[in-house]
């Protein structure tokens, strides 16, 4: 995926998949929540990636929910948990909220027929610094959860695997597949490197023996 960015007056605009609008200060996401869909969606889950910095009233998976069009369209929010390699659900109406994390991406599963398009506002922080659990006690695999950031300069799964240290240091890049829910993943060997697309999060493999990984994303 290619970027096209428009510079004037400190402001830079970005038009990418899905209508994608970002200055330095601030982005504007129009990102698709499918519902079941013959084809599409098997059962109404789909990967979500907020920027860093979500909108101030986003704080827990319950203000998520009702951001999104609460829990008459939203079955549940989930995070991977990586030290268990399973995931943690809120429904909005049973437990806790979990808290939202930055760099953190999320499952949102959506009620039949609530197909949604998600206006995601918020803004990048450029001092953030993301840590990737290798395997270990921090993470049952090496697997993370990313919420990769929608002005990375890593365009595709292999730019990414070599922004984090190469294949040297990450096992594979994967994306969640709506319609089969499965992962399709690039290991920066084999095959051909997806494109990454604002709004999804992607799991990032480190391989055995790796310790965990702290880095600062590269961005426009």
């Amino acid at each position: 995926m290619k970027k096209s960015v428009v510079l004037g007056l400190a402001l830079a605009v970005l038009v990418a998949a899905g209508g994608l609008y970002a200055s330095n200060m601030a982005f504007k996401l129009n990102y698709t929540l499918r519902a079941t869909t013959v084809g599409v969606s098997l059962n109404g889950t789909n990967t979500l990636a907020l920027p860093f910095n979500q909108q101030t009233n986003l704080v827990t998976a319950g203000d998520l929910i009702s951001d999104i069009g609460g829990t008459v369209a939203v079955a549940r929010i989930s995070r991977f948990v990586p030290a268990t390699n399973a995931t943690q659900s809120y429904d909005g109406v049973t437990g806790t909220p979990f808290a939202l994390t930055a760099a953190e991406a999320y499952f949102v599963q959506l009620k039949p027929g609530q197909t949604r398009q998600y206006i995601v506002v918020g803004s990048h922080d450029p001092s953030k610094v993301v840590q990737f659990n290798g395997p270990g006690p921090g993470s049952a695999t090496g697997q993370n959860f990313y919420a990769w950031p929608y002005h990375s300069t890593s365009n595709d799964a292999g730019e990414l695997i070599s922004e984090l240290g190469g294949t040297s240091v990450i096992s594979r890049i994967s994306r969640f597949a709506p319609a089969t829910n499965s992962t399709v993943s690039y290991d920066g060997v084999t095959g051909a490197a997806f494109a990454l697309t604002p709004g999804e999060g992607y799991f990032v493999q480190l391989k055995v023996g790796v310790p965990n990984v702290q880095f600062i994303p590269s961005h426009f």
